[in-house]
């Protein structure tokens, strides 16, 4: 299938020009169907349906593992990125003085579980953001004898600029540094194996470019952090022979599974099954290059009616967000609203965040109604 023919599963292009895929997803009808399934059994029978909920698990670990090139085992399902990181922050151990690496302008969910470390006397420092954009030598400078831990965007939530997490990787990794990614921006838009930038933990909702619900998310702990991650929170589920209600032993399970640790959002993990699927098939390969070749089309439509774009001019560095600055962004947004085109305004900067199953005489279109506004 083309991208294009991709279309027939998101009924919300009957009516408008949705690109906002960077805030929440559109549900396709395939997520619909599997949804609507699985609330016919739960209202109707069989109601209890733990044995398929096991197997709906295994199905999403799969495609998930597939998505960031790792393993089953190192994959566990959460409720969104915050949550991930709060895991990670609680479960490692710290003294006082030890560092950790940040980002300005990073989107909050990346930034205050960190802060929450201060209590303890740990130290936040921050690489600096240079009009979008943010630089090797900047990360390698701000790194401390101290630091324990580097997190990052794999992209950035308002330029759209997209890190470089293998040479990033290589950093850390030569440094003792645990790498730690928030990659919500850009997995299911961008390619990323958790293998090549030797990522160590990686935290990612499931709502944005996943396409699926929102409150379910999973995250990503490589085996060499996974004896170092103790487990913060302890549930039913988190150990061996967990059926065996009686024998209270505190034995974790091997894997990342340690970290689910009761029932978890099987609503949402069907939904996060079914649009992972579904990217899976229209494959990354084919979408990351769309992506990029849409943005290309905003840059130069955008620029010919006056407004900035204030991401990087380097391809590699690009991903599915595209985000101009320029006159009136809150009239503009306004009126594209009214025109039934969708986008955010954060921080007065309109964002445009297509996915794999926009075209270009949509871009056109928005760009025209752009151009009509200006005109007014």
């Amino acid at each position: 299938m083309k991208l294009s023919d991709y279309r027939q599963y998101f009924p919300i292009c009957e009516t408008d020009i949705y690109l906002n895929h960077a805030a929440v997803s559109p549900l396709s009808t395939r997520v619909h169907h599997d949804l609507q399934d699985m609330v016919t059994k739960r209202s109707q029978g069989p109601i209890e349906v733990f044995p398929e909920f096991l197997e709906i698990k295994k199905e999403l670990k799969s495609n998930l593992a597939r998505l960031v090139d790792g393993e089953v085992e190192q994959i566990a399902i959460i409720g969104n990125t915050s949550e991930g990181f709060n895991w990670l922050v609680n479960g490692l151990e710290w003294q006082e003085g030890d560092r950790v690496l940040l980002v300005e302008n990073e989107f909050p969910a990346n930034i205050y579980p960190f802060l929450n470390l201060e209590s303890s006397g740990v130290i936040i420092d921050y690489v600096p953001v240079n009009d979008g954009l943010i630089y090797l030598e900047d990360i390698e400078k701000n790194i401390h004898p101290r630091t324990r831990l580097l997190s990052i965007s794999f992209v950035e939530f308002l330029s759209g600029f997209r890190n470089q997490l293998v040479e990033i990787g290589k950093i850390c990794r030569e440094k003792g540094i645990i790498f730690s990614v928030d990659s919500i921006q850009g997995l299911g838009g961008m390619p990323l194996s958790v293998r090549n930038a030797q990522i160590d933990f990686l935290s990612n909702g499931g709502h944005k470019w996943l396409m699926g619900l929102q409150g379910c998310g999973f995250m990503y702990v490589a085996p060499r952090l996974m004896n170092q991650l103790k487990p913060a929170f302890v549930g039913w589920l988190s150990v061996k022979d967990s059926w065996n209600f009686f024998d209270y032993r505190l034995d974790f399970l091997d894997d990342a599974g340690r970290f689910e640790i009761a029932t978890p959002n099987l609503m949402g993990m069907v939904g996060l099954r079914a649009s992972t699927g579904l990217l899976l098939e229209a494959g990354i390969g084919n979408i990351a290059p769309h992506l990029l070749d849409l943005g290309e089309r905003m840059i130069t439509g955008m620029s010919e009616i006056g407004y900035r774009y204030i991401g990087s001019q380097n391809t590699a560095e690009r991903s599915g967000i595209y985000s101009f600055n320029g006159p009136d962004t809150v009239g503009m947004i306004k009126y594209l609203k009214e025109n039934h085109i969708h986008i955010s305004l954060r921080n007065e900067v309109l964002r445009f965040s297509p996915h794999f199953y926009n075209t270009p005489a949509e871009i056109d279109e928005m760009i025209h109604i752009c151009k009509r506004y200006k005109a007014l």
